[in-house]
């Protein structure tokens, strides 16, 4: 099929009109119009509802635009490749890591390749880890560094790096602070702070508290920066990992209990597509991120 009117379609699906579709790929509106309505009739399916809001799509619409997202992807991906190769560059690495591996490797990392490597091009999204699962698969990024998520994606390579431990933080002010040994009854007693939903932590954590599962008692943020301001208040508590909260350990603001539950340690995983073609600079990130673990000890 026409790429075009898959990249049509797709455009479709996100930007809802006509207009703005046709503005991006430098055609007319009734252009558009007459790619989608191609693509109806080569498949027999209708792809889209319309209403006031815009193009919605049917439940035809939804299986087609899984797999011609991957199609538009692969493309834009071959003609990248193409591009650098006939004008000489190095290329480009995209990146991806949620939120712990985002602090602890990638600040060392993309300073380690921009230096082998200083004509790359280097991008980082720092999302949580089940997006950059998925946009890894959909090889909108070349590799992603995440906490495991235990969903492994069939199209995806997992090589485990080291493990990361969660431990309990808290203020020195907080009424457990001065307790020796803190037990699970103790902690599902107190107001828990965890960070979004869609986090590899937060489902770490709520796995831990079945059965009893006390949603009352905690506060979904989207930011670790403002979980560690809200433990500093004495009030609340929250699994991290250490080395999230090292400066606040070190100036006293935060201290740390450890469980010593296996339950609470989790793998840090490196993830590349398995369709991707390793290239010199492919190998070069892999060893770089190896060698970042056993410098880290994790």
């Amino acid at each position: 099929m026409n790429n075009l009117k898959l990249q049509a379609f797709c455009l479709l699906v996100e930007l809802k009109k006509l207009a703005p579709v046709a503005q991006v790929l430098g055609i007319t509106a009734p252009t558009v119009s007459f790619h989608i309505r191609s693509i109806e009739e080569e498949y027999g399916i209708h792809l889209f509802r319309t209403n006031a809001g815009g193009y919605r799509l049917t439940e035809a619409g939804e299986g087609l635009y899984h797999y011609a997202r991957q199609i538009v992807q692969l493309q834009k991906d071959m003609n990248r490749f193409v591009d650098n190769l006939l004008a000489g560059h190095i290329g480009s690495i995209r990146l991806g890591a949620s939120g712990l591996p985002a602090h602890i490797f990638m600040p060392e990392l993309i300073h380690q390749i921009s230096t082998a490597y200083p004509e790359i091009r280097i991008s980082l999204e720092v999302k949580t880890a089940p997006d950059i699962e998925k946009m890894v698969a959909l090889q909108e990024l070349d590799f992603g560094l995440i906490m495991e998520t235990k969903q492994e994606n069939a199209a995806l390579v997992y090589e485990t790096i080291g493990e990361d431990s969660l431990v309990l933080a808290l203020s020195p002010r907080h009424e457990l602070a001065a307790k020796k040994d803190i037990t699970k009854s103790d902690v599902l007693k107190n107001k828990i702070l965890l960070h979004t939903s869609s986090s590899s932590t937060n489902h770490f954590i709520e796995k831990w508290m079945d059965p009893i599962h006390p949603s009352i008692h905690t506060i979904e943020l989207d930011s670790v920066s403002t979980i560690k301001k809200m433990l500093t208040f004495g009030k609340t508590i929250a699994f991290l990992s250490v080395a999230l909260i090292e400066d606040e350990l070190r100036s006293g603001l935060l201290m740390k209990r450890d469980l010593e539950d296996d339950t609470l340690n989790r793998k840090i995983q490196l993830i590349h597509p398995k369709s991707r073609l390793d290239s010199k600079i492919d190998s070069f990130v892999k060893s770089s991120i190896y060698d970042l673990a056993k410098q880290l000890k994790i």
